[in-house]
């Protein structure tokens, strides 16, 4: 997968960018992080945890409904927090962190809960179509079926044999699907990184709040 932080997020600041009135932004956000959310609850429950998260079902089951809940959590309480430290931090400030204050604003209507469900939903699905071509295994029917991607994608660039780690081995190569998992990480990261700059610059989420609270008047 591409980096969970940073780089998932960029199809969803191109969407809330582009249709501003139309979707969640942070519920865009963050169902981009929940599918991977499973490395969390791994060590406690060794079960396919990966599998559930990256499914279309997992979509309904997992990411939806942790999305609206964390969506209203970070909403309230997280993005003022952040948006407090940021105001001293010249980096923070310049890609828009000084802005979260203004989730405070959200309200918790019927129409926040149908378009956090569907901005849920949207960013998941984009979540798991970076990973496809990413990693070796497509999870997208279980618990029906698992595909494996085609063998060239697990074709080995570089055999870097048995690595020591500490006490143990770990037999180590980098393939063709590891490559497209850098590449596709490198190119996001940027791609985040200008859309929060371009927010922040064009001014667009006091814009896009109080352009809301002009509407509920």
């Amino acid at each position: 997968m591409p980096s969970l932080v940073l780089s998932h997020q960029a199809p969803a600041l191109f969407l809330k960018i582009k249709y501003p009135n139309k979707f969640d932004g942070t519920a865009l956000c963050l169902s981009t992080i929940i599918p991977d959310l499973d490395l969390l609850i791994m060590p406690f429950f060794p079960l396919a945890h990966r599998a559930i998260t990256h499914s279309l079902l997992g979509v309904l089951l997992w990411t939806v409904p942790l999305t609206i809940l964390i969506t209203i959590i970070f909403s309230k309480y997280l993005g003022s927090f952040f948006a407090t430290i940021a105001k001293g931090n010249s980096v923070l400030s310049y890609f828009g962190v000084d802005d979260w204050d203004y989730l405070q604003r959200k309200r918790y209507d019927r129409k926040f809960y149908i378009v956090a469900t569907y901005s849920a939903i949207i960013g998941g699905l984009t979540h798991l179509l970076l990973d496809l071509p990413s990693h070796a295994y497509i999870e997208l029917f279980f618990p029906w079926i698992i595909f494996q991607n085609p063998n060239f994608l697990l074709y080995s660039i570089i055999d870097f044999g048995a690595i020591d780690v500490g006490l143990s081995q770990i037999e180590y190569d980098f393939t063709v699907y590891q490559l497209i998992w850098s590449i596709e990480t490198m190119v996001t990261i940027v791609m985040t990184l200008y859309l929060l700059r371009y927010i922040k610059k064009h001014n667009l989420i006091p814009k896009w709040y109080n352009a809301q609270s002009k509407l509920s008047t």
